[in-house]
């Protein structure tokens, strides 16, 4: 039978079902089982099963205890779910059939028959799942590395529902994103799941290219040409890059090949419509304003902003920074199940990563070598990423954590003041000598964050008064500051909210954090107890000379 009529509610929305199924990713029969027993958890289920091509079949038992699941090598669902009213709900990928599931379901109180929207939800959450698997394989083969997106946040199937309909397509895509964030990832997904698959992937790096337009395009001929980086070619290469790329738009008639194209997206004019590449690109800017502010190629814009994504930052996606700190555990190493404790996933939630995957990437593999395979504890962390403590131990364990005392917990003395302390101190000051070892771009840049800190400042913005590119701005500060333009200007914005808390111990502390930037005021204490270690009205009620209760 169809889904079509009205059924007992499934309990809970779609990410409680799939946010605690998304740390199952060593394999996708293990994440499949997982999401399937959180579903069976909350659907009026009596028994059912999943088949998947090249898997098997997962079989579903309710009992009194919540549920059972066990994976056959072979099998049709109809047989584990042979009961005539037995739900049926297809799992597909870009019209694909990849198997189904076939689940009985307990009838209303009125004897209605069973529907369940979300169980479509779910079907299709296995189809994404299966096809980034099938990605992970092919990206082994192909760069001897196994990529895969991780995470089941909403943000994330949402760029599952993007590549199931861009990678069918021959339209160029634009693909937008904060440094370290998957762009790359995304880009060879497209490829691995397009048509071009078996075609070359020819990555070129906007900010030290190699060769010309000419040999790009001809290498990728019949693939994918990658432009990651766009937004930091020069201007000279931008222009070359259209003459090279054929028109979509008919802005140029006579660019090599002499394409043109039909209503599905796929280019005509070669003997079988994919003679030349398809072109993705990838840049931290935006684009758009850049082509207003006459900065970046308006024709070449036009022709790359056709199929467009946005891959948001971690601290967007907190729902994906467990399933990754495992994911990165297990790569190293670090074997997840011995070594990950609630406050590593506590402190990694709290923090902000401002170099995103890349980031943690670093930060996990550290902490996987110089634990040796150990717990990792709040010690471990203040020792090998002091960063992400903020400089001060919190008075209460976290939330969720071992409330044993490990020795790598035991109170300690706060350390030394950070490393940005001196450049936060120089950017107020400006202070020439203590700025005089940086790159001249730098001490442009923090002169003017030392200024201007209570303005919304982009790094666009910061780069233009540095007089160098955002992506070499952002270099600068991670290499020679060891830390993050966005780090070091929150820094400066806490260093005067504390003055300010000295100065005048009545200012309301909304004033306060709207005086230094902070529009709200959340945020502002949340940023003010991880760098000074307590709260503003804490560090008010702390200083000298404030009497009790003031």
């Amino acid at each position: 039978m169809s889904l079509s009529v009205v059924s007992p509610p499934v309990c809970g929305t779609l990410d409680e079902i799939l946010h605690p199924a998304s740390t199952d990713f060593r394999s996708l029969p293990d994440l499949i089982g997982g999401l399937m027993g959180r579903l069976a958890e909350r659907a009026p289920l009596r028994g059912g099963a999943l088949w998947l091509q090249d898997m098997g079949t997962l079989v579903l038992a309710r009992d009194g205890t919540g549920g059972g699941r066990c994976w056959t090598a072979d099998g049709d669902p109809n047989d584990a779910a042979a009961d005539p009213e037995a739900v049926v709900v297809p799992i597909t990928y870009a019209d694909t059939p990849l198997g189904e599931m076939r689940l009985v379901l307990d009838r209303a109180p009125d004897g209605a028959a069973p529907d369940a929207p979300i169980l479509h939800d779910v079907a299709r959450q296995c189809g994404y799942l299966a096809k980034r698997y099938e990605v992970r394989r092919w990206a082994e083969r192909r760069f001897g590395r196994p990529l895969m997106m991780v995470g089941m946040s909403r943000a994330l199937r949402e760029l599952d529902a993007f590549l199931e309909q861009a990678a069918h397509s021959a339209l160029p895509v634009l693909l937008t994103g904060e440094f370290g964030t998957e762009k790359a990832l995304l880009a060879a997904a497209i490829h691995g799941c397009g048509p071009r698959r078996d075609g070359p992937f020819v990555q070129v790096s906007g900010a030290d290219p190699a060769g010309t337009p000419a040999d790009w395009f001809a290498r990728a001929a019949g693939g994918t040409l990658f432009l990651s980086g766009v937004d930091e070619m020069t201007p000279a290469l931008q222009g070359q890059i259209v003459q090279h790329m054929p028109s979509h738009l008919g802005q140029w008639l006579d660019a090599p090949g002499g394409w043109t194209l039909s209503a599905n997206g796929a280019a005509n004019g070669m003997a079988d419509g994919m003679g030349g590449p398809r072109v993705i690109a990838s840049t931290t800017a935006d684009l758009r304003r850049r082509a207003e502010e006459g900065r970046f190629s308006r024709p070449l814009l036009a022709e790359l902003d056709f199929l467009c994504a946005t891959v948001p930052p971690l601290r967007d996606r907190p729902a994906d920074i467990e399933p990754l700190v495992l994911a990165a555990l297990d790569r190293h190493g670090g074997r997840a199940d011995e070594t990950r404790t609630d406050e590593l996933i506590a402190l990694c939630k709290a923090h902000s990563w401002p170099e995103n995957l890349f980031e943690l990437e670093r930060v996990i593999a550290r902490l996987a070598v110089m634990t040796g395979g150990k717990p990792i504890r709040h010690g471990d962390v203040r020792r090998h990423a002091p960063w992400m403590v903020g400089g001060a131990m919190p008075a209460e364990p976290m939330p969720g954590a071992d409330r044993t005392l490990h020795p790598d917990t035991a109170p300690v003395p706060p350390p030394d003041p950070s490393p940005a302390d001196r450049w936060v101190h120089g950017a107020l000051t400006r202070d020439q000598a203590a700025l005089a070892p940086l790159h001249g771009g730098l001490r442009k840049a923090l002169a003017f964050l030392g200024e201007r800190y209570a303005d919304p400042i982009t790094l666009d913005e910061l780069s233009r008064q540095a007089h160098v590119s955002p992506s070499h701005l952002s270099y600068l500060f991670r290499t020679e500051l060891r830390t993050s333009f966005k780090g070091l200007l929150g820094r400066i914005r806490i260093h005067k909210a504390r003055e300010i808390l000295a100065a005048d111990r009545r200012l309301p502390i909304t004033e306060v954090a709207m005086s230094v930037g902070y529009g709200d005021l959340s945020h502002f204490e949340k940023s003010f107890r991880r760098v000074v270690g307590q709260s503003p009205r804490e560090y008010r009620r702390n200083l000298p000379g404030t009497a009790a209760g003031g």
